[in-house]
C-alpha cells in the first residue's frame, strides 16, 4: 500500500495520455557514469542478472529446459526450440532469450542489486520480438523498475500485464488476483499485443483515474503496438497507467498506435544450421534499440525514445512526469511471455547510466 498514493497522484487523466515525438536531444546523448553493463552475448552472465521461467543465453549450448515458474542462473536455452530463435553455442554472438515460439511460456531477468538514482538514469538496451508461429505476435516486452530497498526475486503477473502489474485472470470477479511486482516503480511496456494499454484484468486496481481503454477484459486487446507506461505499485494495488503512444485519449476507440514503426520485426524463419554470424545478420534489421530516462532534480521527467531502425535514428515516443518521489536506489528487470499467440523476444546490450553531466 506504500506506493498507492504515489501512484495515483502520478497517474495522468485520460486527455494526457499522449505521446510526445521528435529526436532526442544532444544532450540526452552524452554519456553519464555506467552503473550495470551487461551484453548478453557470452555464454555467461553477471551473476547478479537472476534468470526466471524461460529466460536463456543463447551464447551457451543447449541443454534441458529452464524450470518453468522458478528463478535460476541463466544458462543455456532448451534443445527443442519452437520459432527462428538465434542458434545455441553462439558465444560471443549471443542474446538473451526471454521466450522462444513455445505456447504459455514466461521469461524474465531480474537485476537484483541497487543502483543510486539521484543523478537521474538512462538505460539503453536492444530488444527483437518477431517469428510468431501463430496468426498473431503476443505478448510484448517490458522494462521495469523497481525501490531498490526491496528484494527484487520474482516478476509480476505475465499476459497482459507483461511481468510488471497485477493480473486477475480473464477478468473473473471470482479469480484470485496475481500480484505485480514487488516495490514496482516504472513499468515500460514494448507491447506488440496490446492488452498492457488496457485496465482489463484488474491492472490498474485501486487507482483514481483509468485508462481511457476501460476496465473490460475483452479481445481484441486495446493497445496494439504501442508503448505504456505503468506506475508505483505493490501486491493487487497500483501500477496505474500513466502514459501511452496514442493520440486518441478518450474513451472511444480505437486507441490506434502513434509510433513512428513497429516494435515487431518481420522474420519468420532461421536457416537450418545457421552460423551465428549468420544469424547476427538476419536479426539486425529486426532490432529496436530502446532508451528509457529519468532526470535529476524535484521535477524529474521520463522519456522513452526508439531507434526503429530505419534510418531516422532516436525518436522519442514517451515525455510523462516521473513518479514521485524516485527511490533513492532501484533495481530492473525485464520480462516476457507467449500465450495462445507466440513470439520470439530477445534482449542484447544493456546498459544502465547516470544523469551526472
Amino acid at each position: 500500500m506504500r506506493h498507492r498514493g504515489a501512484c495515483i497522484a502520478a497517474a495522468v487523466g485520460a486527455a494526457a495520455v499522449v505521446a510526445s515525438f521528435g529526436h532526442a536531444s544532444a544532450a540526452d546523448r552524452r554519456p553519464g557514469s555506467v552503473l550495470a553493463e551487461e551484453s548478453f552475448t557470452r555464454a555467461t552472465a553477471d551473476s547478479r542478472f537472476v534468470g526466471y521461467g524461460s529466460a536463456c543465453l543463447t551464447g551457451a549450448r543447449r541443454g534441458n529446459p529452464p524450470a518453468e515458474a522458478a528463478n535460476h542462473p541463466l544458462g543455456g536455452c532448451r534443445r527443442d526450440p519452437v520459432g527462428p530463435v538465434p542458434p545455441g553455442g553462439a558465444a560471443p554472438r549471443g542474446y538473451l532469450q526471454l521466450t522462444d515460439a513455445h505456447v504459455e511460456q514466461t521469461g524474465a531477468v531480474m537485476f537484483d542489486s541497487p543502483i543510486p538514482a539521484k543523478d537521474g538514469l538512462e538505460v539503453t538496451f536492444e530488444q527483437w520480438q518477431y517469428g510468431n508461429t501463430t496468426r498473431g505476435p503476443a505478448d510484448g516486452i517490458s522494462f521495469f523498475l523497481t525501490d531498490g530497498a526491496r528484494r527484487l526475486a520474482t516478476p509480476g503477473a505475465f499476459g497482459g500485464s507483461l511481468g510488471y502489474a497485477q493480473k486477475q485472470p480473464g477478468g473473473s470477479p471470482d479469480a484470485q488476483f496475481v500480484p505485480g511486482v514487488d516495490g514496482g516503480y516504472l513499468g515500460i511496456g514494448l507491447d506488440v499485443l496490446g492488452e498492457y494499454f488496457g485496465d482489463g484484468e484488474g491492472r490498474g486496481n485501486g487507482c483514481d483515474r483509468r485508462s481511457p481503454a476501460g476496465t473490460a477484459f475483452r479481445p481484441p486487446a486495446p493497445g496494439p503496438n504501442i508503448v505504456t507506461a505503468r506506475g508505483p505499485g505493490n501486491g493487487t494495488t497500483g501500477y496505474c497507467l500513466l502514459a501511452a503512444s496514442t493520440e486518441n485519449s478518450t474513451r472511444n476507440g480505437p486507441w490506434r498506435s502513434s509510433l513512428p514503426g513497429r516494435l515487431h520485426g518481420d522474420l519468420k524463419k532461421m536457416p537450418a544450421n545457421a552460423t551465428p554470424e549468420r544469424a547476427e545478420k538476419l536479426l539486425e534489421p529486426v532490432k529496436r534499440i530502446v532508451r528509457v530516462a529519468i532526470s535529476r532534480g524535484r521535477n524529474p521527467v521520463a522519456t522513452v525514445d526508439i531507434d526503429f531502425r530505419n534510418g531516422d535514428g532516436f525518436k522519442r515516443v514517451l515525455r510523462f512526469a516521473a513518479p514521485k518521489p524516485v527511490p533513492s536506489t532501484v533495481k530492473f528487470g525485464f520480462a516476457a511471455s507467449t500465450g495462445p499467440l507466440t513470439d520470439v523476444q530477445l534482449i542484447r546490450r544493456v546498459v544502465v547510466r547516470s544523469q551526472d553531466r
